[in-house]
């Protein structure tokens, strides 16, 4: 009876709705009444250690798999390239293979000591098993089904794992061959064999140059080349360019005097560019630089590492770069994710996420591990989305690709970083090339300060007082060095109302971490990033201003008179990359920016995704593959409000907001206003607008993006099936009617008349 109560009320809303929605919206705007300031700083963006949007994406390593880390290949599996990505093979103590998902990372496991050989122990993958097939207690305390397995392809996995007693006998025996024979080749990289030739493969655990793993090639007999060749993220092609110069590094090791060769090939294995290299074989991973110009140009390009007379060769770390033609200042930064980010406007950019605090190893990162030469650093660890991270890109390289976009960067730390170690990051960061870090900074190639304003205490965690000691640990640390330096609190609050609610134990400590700030004089110092939610509704959740902290603000201010929190909320999470992400994120620019004097800085995640080849968050907004980089529906939003940006948001009402959702700015000068709406419905949705304060006549400016299903989105075959479509309006200040497409953004900019 209850569901046909319901059923019945919400068939009557719908109908009201609709019956409402056939009479004309009005929009009223009134220009000469100001309700908030924003900044550029609205546009922001993280990135973090997710879906290769660093290594495979703006970091200038065009290799994957550049430390020989991972086990054999998967190939035999003949899974598609969107479920390739998701699935390894680990050993255990008794050299036995089993798979490992990374499409449910967040599923914690109990990885061994990166000092031993192998991945995991057999009894933690068996217990993380039958565990995954219990039944479940839930919150309210009742007990729930166990969990259904991750499926990817035909493949189960329960608690991350699929044994190796569930795997098929034929795939078992491939497996074994593979670990057990002569053709033991790490993951991302293949087989490059002359017919004449016989030799073997072995990935060699322990003693290794970087992890746990190198791998070595041994020609022992025959003529031609034998070695490998690596195919770029995700063995899918390395854009190699006609004519333009790479360069690299190789860490090899030889026992006696070898010749090696590099090379540059197209995807049939033809040789574009080769250069050989005399090592002195003295048993020490020597550094080998090299440079190399292809001939001809391919976007399925391949490097490769080959002998040619009987030897053997071992090898620990492989690096690959376009010339300076393709990166930006210098840097290790890659021009065409550069060019991205700056066509879309970004002027802030946060660098923190699950690499800082969900991996098994979080203890390995630390920024001293992330400094100097990239070959030198010689870590591998286990990151929160990578089981086989390096730190070759770090906080110094994300410094740098700040700087090339001419955006402010906000770096994450651990909060388990010492004392000396933050003060040293900071001197390292600001100070003058006179200290002792400042000139180590000039010796890596910077002398002037990266100019570095925020420092975030960790990633997304709870409440509590070990929390409130570390940020005064930071802040305390930090200042002795830059006394103006902002000290970022990673909290998430949420929607429910007993979140942070005065006189709770949250609200407690965080009234305190913020009267301690004030009592030294720097309340504009401290920064809550409470993270939000990516939904096309959200802003019509009760909760949205206490997720988006204004609640807080508002009450630290009764505490705390004539002090503000300041707020940059950097994560809008959506889930998604489509039109329906596209919509939401609209729907939040809008509204944000009506709450505008709450804010220092916005930020939305995710930044980059390589195309179909996500393995967790299909929420990348800017997709690539090796040689094209293009907008989903959200960037372009972005893109429009920067590239016309006004700072001054006037008055707007919509009597239907939750079906027309308007905002409008104007620029200091008055005489340019735009007005921003947001059709919500599934059906197009005719209103009359009125302009007040504001003097037009003639043409206004379109510019509209929707109209489509809120599954569209931009693939690499149609990259603008969801695009901004510009043009003209006729538009008079009074009376005046439209009609805004289903799910649709519209943009009007009009010009004052003189």
């Amino acid at each position: 009876m209850k569901k046909l109560i319901t059923t019945c009320l919400c068939i009557g809303l719908i109908a009201m709705l609709q019956a409402q929605s056939t009479k004309s919206i009005q929009i009223q705007v009134n220009a000469s009444k100001q309700i908030a300031t924003v900044t550029k700083m609205f546009n922001g963006t993280n990135i973090e250690d997710l879906n290769n949007q660093t290594n495979g994406g703006i970091f200038s390593q065009l290799l994957h798999g550049e430390a020989f880390e991972e086990n054999i290949d998967i190939d035999f599996l003949n899974l598609p390239v969107a479920d390739y990505v998701k699935v390894y093979v680990i050993l255990d103590e008794n050299k036995r293979p089993h798979l490992l998902s990374v499409a449910n990372s967040y599923t914690r496991v109990n990885w061994n000591n990166l000092g031993e050989k192998y991945d995991f122990n057999s009894k933690d993958i068996y217990n993380a098993v039958e565990q995954a097939t219990q039944p479940r207690r839930q919150r309210n305390g009742e007990i729930a089904a166990p969990q259904p397995p991750l499926r990817i392809g035909n493949l189960k996995f329960y608690g991350r794992f699929m044994t190796y007693d569930s795997i098929s006998n034929d795939i078992r025996t491939i497996m074994l061959d593979r670990l057990n024979g002569n053709e033991q080749i790490s993951r991302y990289w293949n087989k490059i064999s002359s017919a004449e030739t016989k030799g073997r493969f072995e990935l060699k655990r322990g003693g290794a140059y970087m992890g746990r793993q190198d791998q070595i090639i041994s020609l022992q007999s025959g003529s031609g080349e034998f070695g490998i060749y690596n195919s770029g993220l995700n063995k899918q092609g390395i854009n190699l360019v006609d004519g333009k110069l790479y360069d690299g590094i190789l860490r090899v090791k030889a026992l006696k005097p070898t010749t090696i060769f590099l090379s540059l090939r197209d995807e049939q294995g033809n040789v574009l560019a080769e250069t050989p290299f005399k090592l002195k074989g003295d048993g020490t991973f020597e550094k080998v630089l090299f440079e190399l110009t292809p001939n001809a140009g391919t976007a399925k390009g391949r490097f490769g590492i080959t002998i040619k007379e009987p030897a053997e060769i071992e090898l620990g770390f492989a690096f690959l770069q376009p010339g300076e033609w393709g990166r930006v200042k210098g840097f290790p930064v890659r021009k065409q994710f550069v060019d991205a980010l700056k066509k879309q406007g970004i002027k802030v950019i946060r660098y923190n996420g699950s690499m800082v605090d969900v991996g098994a190893d979080t203890y390995m990162y630390r920024w001293k591990k992330m400094i100097g030469p990239v070959d030198e650093r010689r870590v591998c660890f286990r990151s929160g989305f990578n089981p086989y991270a390096t730190h070759s890109f770090g906080v110094v390289e994300l410094c740098q690709f700040a700087e090339a976009l001419g955006a402010q960067a906000m770096i994450g730390m651990s909060m388990d970083e010492t004392y000396d170690d933050i003060r040293d990051f900071v001197e390292y960061m600001n100070g003058p090339v006179t200290t002792n870090w400042g000139k180590l900074r000039a010796d890596h190639g910077h002398p002037l300060p990266y100019n570095l304003k925020y420092i975030e205490v960790d990633n997304e965690r709870p409440m509590t007082r070990g929390y409130v000691e570390c940020m005064k640990k930071f802040a305390q640390a930090a200042w002795e060095v830059d006394p103006e330096m902002h000290i970022m609190a990673s909290l998430n609050i949420g929607t429910n109302p007993t979140s942070y609610a005065r006189g709770g134990d949250q609200y407690k400590l965080a009234s305190e971490l913020f009267g301690w700030f004030v009592s030294k004089g720097k309340a504009d110092r401290m920064v809550w990033d409470p993270h939000y939610s990516g939904a096309i509704n959200f802003v019509n959740n009760p909760g949205f201003t206490r997720e988006m902290g204004i609640d807080l603000q508002s009450e630290l201010a009764k505490d705390y008179p004539g002090n503000k929190l300041t707020l940059c909320p950097m994560e809008e999470n959506g889930s998604r990359c489509d039109w329906d992400r596209g919509l939401a994120h609209a729907h939040n620019w809008n509204a944000l920016q009506r709450y505008g004097n709450s804010f220092t800085a916005l930020g939305t995640a995710n930044t980059f995704q390589p195309h179909g080849q996500h393995y967790m968050w299909d929420q990348g907004r800017v997709h690539f593959t090796s040689n094209e980089i293009w907008f989903q529906p959200s960037a372009y939003i972005d893109e429009k409000m920067s590239a016309d940006w006004l700072p001054n948001v006037i008055e707007a009402t919509s009597s239907m907001d939750t079906v027309l959702d308007v905002t409008a700015k104007i620029n200091d000068k008055k005489d340019s206003l735009s007005i921003y709406v947001l059709n919500l419905t599934n059906t197009p949705q005719k209103a009359v607008l009125n302009v007040d304060g504001f003097k037009v006549t003639g043409k206004g400016g379109t510019w509209v993006i929707g109209d489509c299903e809120l599954t569209g989105f931009n693939t690499v075959e149609n990259k603008e099936a969801v695009a901004p479509k510009t043009g003209s309006i006729a538009f008079s200040k009074k009376d005046m009617t439209y009609t805004f497409p289903k799910y649709s953004y519209t943009v009007f900019t009009l010009k004052k008349t003189k």
